[in-house]
């Protein structure tokens, strides 16, 4: 906390500019930081302070402190914040609370007129918009963000038959629960059960509980729980096409973080690895690891019972041209389904020579 002394010599800064001076990366007002004193944001709102200031996103201080993990937005919302401005498009300060679990302050947006069906530009209530935004990290913070909005939310009505109707039958509400909402929380246990086995074992419990409410908040099933290969009996892809057995692999050999425990799982991991970072990301991460994965790959792809001529042709070409960011990653991707199809049986991966 400040001391009185430190406010004093805020207020007289502010004495010499404007009250909506901005500041900080986002070109943002006093208003805006969570850390303003409480008794400098109500001076400033006295100089004149717009309570709605955009920053440069057109996000107002009630967004920024709302999308803190611990933002305060009692006293902006008492002095008269507007809790439904929408940022031009980019959500409302819901949406924000909403997306970093910050569940005190969703419930005084609530309390004071924030309305939960709200959408951003992309058409995202701030529910989607938060469960969309979910990681495993804050899977916790998600359940009773995810149950609080659930209630907030003003469910389609359903118009009965004309049977019905016929009968008398009055319409009913539907669950607010969309098809979009369900194909996330789905993705949310798929991404959770890849990283189960690597996951803190301290927090895995209350991670898998969070998971298990969200499952029956949306009516969704459980995603299984990931079996992996036990490390001696043969490797097999029974998917019909490659693109699908390297899916395949992935899930049966590659770990949660770090190198595989198998040549197999390696070739399947660096392939995917490289073709994420060049297809999804743009190569911007691409360095010197990446070009010493694309090079150990193409000496797996020649060791044991090693790929025809012709493909370790065209392993040889693919790999000269991505360790440039170009050429067809997927190609490297078919070449190491390839390989492990000729070589079922685990090999022991040698320590490699990079990190990522």
């Amino acid at each position: 906390m400040l001391a009185q002394a430190d406010i004093e010599a805020l207020k007289a800064v502010f004495e010499l500019c404007s009250p909506d001076a901005r500041g900080g990366a986002f070109k943002q007002t006093a208003l805006a930081f969570h850390t303003c004193p409480d008794e400098l944001t109500r001076w400033l709102v006295s100089q004149g302070a717009d309570l709605n200031a955009g920053d440069q996103y057109g996000e107002t201080p009630l967004h920024a402190r709302a999308g803190h993990w611990q933002g305060d937005v009692s006293l902006l919302i008492e002095l008269g914040a507007d809790v439904n401005h929408h940022a031009g498009g980019r959500g409302t300060p819901l949406h924000r609370a909403a997306a970093v679990g910050n569940l005190r302050t969703a419930r005084a947006l609530l309390e004071h007129g924030a309305n939960a069906d709200a959408t951003n530009a992309a058409g995202q209530t701030p529910l989607l918009f938060a469960l969309q935004r979910c990681s495993n990290a804050t899977l916790e913070r998600m359940a009773p963000m995810a149950e609080l909005l659930l209630k907030a939310m003003t469910a389609p009505e359903v118009r009965p038959s004309m049977l019905g109707r016929l009968l008398g039958a009055k319409a009913k509400r539907a669950s607010p629960v969309s098809q979009a909402m369900q194909e996330q929380v789905t993705r949310l246990g798929g991404n959770f059960e890849f990283h189960r086995a690597g996951f803190n074992p301290d927090s895995v419990k209350a991670a898998s509980d969070a998971l298990d409410r969200l499952y029956s908040l949306f009516d969704v099933p459980p995603v299984p729980r990931r079996a992996m290969h036990d490390g001696t009996s043969a490797i097999t892809a029974k998917a019909a096409t490659w693109q699908d057995r390297h899916r395949e692999l992935w899930e049966l050999l590659v770990p949660s973080s770090g190198a595989a425990a198998t040549i197999q799982g390696e070739v399947i991991r660096i392939s995917g690895r490289i073709s994420d970072e060049l297809k999804r990301n743009g190569g911007a991460n691409w360095d010197g690891d990446y070009r010493k994965m694309a090079d150990a790959i193409l000496a797996h792809l020649s060791s044991g019972n090693a790929l025809s001529t012709a493909d370790m042709k065209a392993a040889a070409q693919t790999v000269a041209e991505i360790k440039l960011q170009r050429g067809d990653p997927a190609e490297l991707c078919r070449l190491a389904v390839e390989w492990v199809a000729r070589n079922p049986k685990p090999q022991t991966l040698p320590t490699p020579a990079y990190t990522r």
